[in-house]
C-alpha cells in the first residue's frame, strides 16, 4: 500500500487541459453515456506533453483518439457501483466480499483519502485507442470499458498467426510498446489504460508519485 510519504504533490498546481488543444481526438465515452455531464476530456498537462510525444513515433496521419482523463469522484462512483450491481444481478448468490474483489478487478472503488487517489481523479489516467490515417479505429478485439479476461492487455499473446486474435495482439502492442518506452503504465486488466505519475505508476515503476487528486486538492 502507497503512503503519504511516496506522494510528492509538488507537480499538483498542473493544470487540466482539453486533449484536443494537443491535436488529439477526443470522444468523451461517460458523457455520451449520461454518467458525466462534462462533454470535455482533460488531463494534466505534463501528461498530455508526453503522450504528444509519443504521437511522433506513430505512422504518418495516425492519432490517439482518448475517451476519458480527468474522472470525478462522482463519475468514478457510478461506475463502481453499476458494476457491482450488475455482478450481483448476473451472480446474486456470490458472496458480497467476492462481489467486491470482482468489481475492483476492472474499476477501481473511489477514493476520497487524498493520500490515496483514485487514478483517473487525478488526471494523469487516460483511456485511449488508436485511430489511423483513415480515420478509422484499430480493432483491438474488445470494445472500450468491456469488464471481461478478453480485455486484458496481453489476453490473446498467445494467438496464432493468421488468426483475429493475433492482428489483435499485434495492434494493442502498438500502443503499448510506444507509450511504455515513454514511461507510462499501462493497466494490464484494460488494454485501454494508460498512466503516467499517479500512485499506481509510482508503485511500478517504485517511485513516488508526482500528482494527487486534483478534486480533493482543491477543496
Amino acid at each position: 500500500m502507497i503512503g503519504s510519504r511516496d506522494m510528492s504533490f509538488k507537480l499538483n498546481n498542473e493544470e487540466l487541459i482539453d486533449v484536443r488543444k494537443f491535436g488529439f481526438l477526443s470522444d468523451p465515452s461517460y458523457f455520451k453515456a449520461g454518467i458525466s455531464d462534462n462533454d470535455v476530456v482533460t488531463a494534466r498537462e505534463g501528461v498530455l506533453r508526453r503522450l504528444l510525444d509519443a504521437k511522433k513515433e506513430l505512422p504518418q496521419g495516425w492519432n490517439f483518439k482518448i475517451w476519458d482523463g480527468y474522472r470525478t469522484l462522482g463519475t468514478q462512483t457510478v461506475l463502481y457501483l453499476g458494476l457491482y450491481k450488475n455482478i450481483i444481478r448476473k451472480h446474486p448468490l456470490r458472496a458480497p466480499t467476492r462481489v467486491k474483489r470482482a468489481t475492483e478487478k476492472f474499476v477501481m472503488r473511489p477514493s476520497f483519502d487524498y493520500k490515496k487517489p483514485s487514478p483517473h481523479n487525478t488526471g494523469a489516467a487516460l483511456d485511449l485507442t488508436l485511430v489511423d490515417k483513415g480515420g478509422h479505429e484499430l480493432d483491438m478485439g474488445t470494445p472500450f470499458d468491456l469488464f471481461d479476461v478478453s480485455s486484458y492487455t496481453m489476453h490473446f499473446k498467445s494467438a496464432k498467426e493468421g488468426t483475429p486474435g493475433y492482428k489483435w495482439h499485434l495492434n494493442r502492442m502498438i500502443p503499448y510498446s510506444i507509450l511504455v518506452d515513454m514511461g507510462f503504465f499501462n493497466f494490464p486488466d484494460e488494454w485501454w489504460h494508460f498512466s503516467y505519475g499517479e500512485r499506481l505508476w509510482a508503485k511500478h515503476y517504485g517511485k513516488k508519485a508526482l500528482y494527487g487528486s486534483w478534486e480533493l486538492t482543491r477543496g
